[in-house]
């Protein structure tokens, strides 16, 4: 067994033995996406995390040096774990965007934070407009129900039809392409710190 993976990352190293690919992919993106649902991935997110992991490899199998037993079992499963990691800190990241817009909700502001809320929350109505003709209607609404109303993502993926994954990433998208504008047009960011 051991022989046969050994030959078999021995070929890997040549991208065009399109055999070698196949098993390589037969054998170990089940082997991924089993380890990342474990981890608590959901489907959709398992599938992208093991074709990541798969892309990865492809890119970097031509420096990968089998030293030892085991070895390329470690090394794969550092590249999935890598790959689960980078998923749930650009989860944790989302969630800090859709914050930082409750932070402009204070129930008792001052007449300052009266006026740095209305100029932020101005410029940032003016950029979510001004993006809004560049983006899919499904794209624009997880966005919006997910950050304006603060609807939970579980709930606006029911009511759009659509995976959870897929309103992170929409959600995600949308904070873009605003942060983009907004930093062009003011020179700060979402959070109304200078960039």
């Amino acid at each position: 067994m051991e022989d046969t993976r050994s030959t078999l990352l021995v070929r890997l190293a040549d991208r065009a033995d399109q055999e070698a690919w196949q098993v390589f992919d037969q054998l170990y993106r089940p082997m991924i996406v089993g380890y990342a649902r474990t981890r608590g991935v959901d489907s959709a997110d398992a599938d992208d995390i093991a074709q990541q992991c798969i892309e990865s490899v492809i890119k970097h199998i031509g420096d990968y040096h089998h030293q030892h037993i085991g070895s390329f079992k470690a090394w794969l499963r550092s590249i999935a774990e890598n790959k689960i990691k980078d998923l749930f800190r650009r989860r944790r990241e989302l969630q800090a965007d859709s914050a930082v817009w409750d932070e402009h909700r204070d129930p008792n502001p001052g007449p300052e934070q009266v006026w740095e809320r209305h100029w932020l929350m101005e410029h940032l109505r003016y950029c979510v407009e001004k993006v809004r003709p560049d983006i899919a209607d499904h794209t624009y609404w997880a966005f919006y129900y997910t950050v304006v109303e603060n609807r939970p993502a579980k709930e606006t993926a029911e009511r759009l039809s659509i995976t959870v994954n897929q309103v992170y990433v929409a959600k995600f998208r949308v904070l873009e392409r605003i942060r983009a504008s907004l930093s062009e047009l003011t020179g700060m960011d979402i959070a109304g710190r200078i960039t």
